[in-house]
């Protein structure tokens, strides 16, 4: 947000500049209104001649007066510079002094706001925007369309193109947003932490697999696998195992078929020889 001076102001004042240059010429040369200086058939008397003296000192000023006054509503029209700027990194016045542009910056303001003040010389009220600061350093001693009152920097918002309540208002917006902006840069990342945890179990925990049982011991113990049908007593150790008429181990099998060994029967001790056979009959 900008804030200018008002161009109905500034017209006024190139107005009366302008009128003020017309009444230089006509007090020193023309007089088209004004009186001439006391002459006798257009010889100046003793009197005459101290008012053209008058006339000319007042021509002069008016003449000065007037033409800065018009030059400079001339000036401000056309270029138009910025009484007060919100701008991102603080608010901006000309206030240096040859009107250098100084900024505030947000990180030195505690707070802004609109005043109406009495003026001193004619008793009316006067707008200007307050900047309080928490620091001076580095900002002018003596500024230029501002006066210092303790930290609070004055500086005359009269007849601004915004009202000193509208401005003040952005600027307190500006600086609310620049406060949150810098807090979030300040604010440390969160940090995120998983914590994995595994239940143990009470003693031991049975898991049946394949028609066996497997006992998983305390965590760190290992897994120790018995076989549910070995109930011959044998030793887990790795002993030698004394089997009894019971539990003998069953001979290895043979290779011949249930047929060959009953003809093996037939042909037993008892079976007769073919040569016995010949010799009884003989």
């Amino acid at each position: 947000m900008r804030a200018y001076r008002s161009p109905t102001r500034l017209f006024a004042f190139g107005l009366l500049g302008l009128l003020l240059i017309l009444a230089s010429v006509d007090v020193m040369f023309a007089h088209w209104v004004s009186t001439e200086p006391e002459n006798t058939d257009g010889i100046l008397t003793t009197r005459g001649h101290a008012q053209q003296r008058g006339d000319v000192i007042w021509g002069a000023v008016m003449l000065g007066t007037g033409t800065l006054l018009f030059a400079g509503a001339v000036v401000e029209l056309v270029r138009r510079q910025a009484q007060c700027v919100i701008a991102a990194d603080g608010i901006q016045i000309p206030m240096g002094r040859h009107g250098e542009v100084v900024t505030v910056p947000w990180s030195t303001i505690r707070d802004v706001r609109g005043e109406l003040v009495r003026d001193g010389f004619d008793g009316s009220n006067r707008e200007q925007l307050v900047i309080e600061v928490m620091d001076t350093a580095g900002l002018p001693a003596e500024p230029h369309g501002a006066v210092w009152s303790g930290n609070d920097l004055q500086v005359d918002a009269q007849n601004w193109t915004k009202g000193v309540g509208e401005f003040a208002l952005a600027a307190q917006g500006a600086l609310g947003h620049y406060r949150r902006v810098d807090e979030i840069k300040r604010m440390e990342p969160p940090s995120l932490t998983w914590q994995t945890s595994v239940a143990k179990g009470s003693d031991a925990e049975v898991q049946t697999e394949a028609g066996g049982e497997v006992e998983l011991e305390d965590a760190g113990q290992g897994a120790v696998a018995t076989d549910v049908s070995d109930e011959t007593g044998a030793d887990d150790r790795g002993d030698g195992v004394e089997p009894d008429g019971a539990g003998a181990s069953p001979l290895p099998p043979s290779d011949e078929t249930p047929d060959d060994q009953a003809d093996d029967g037939s042909k037993g001790d008892d079976a007769t020889d073919p040569l016995d056979s010949e010799e009884t009959t003989q």
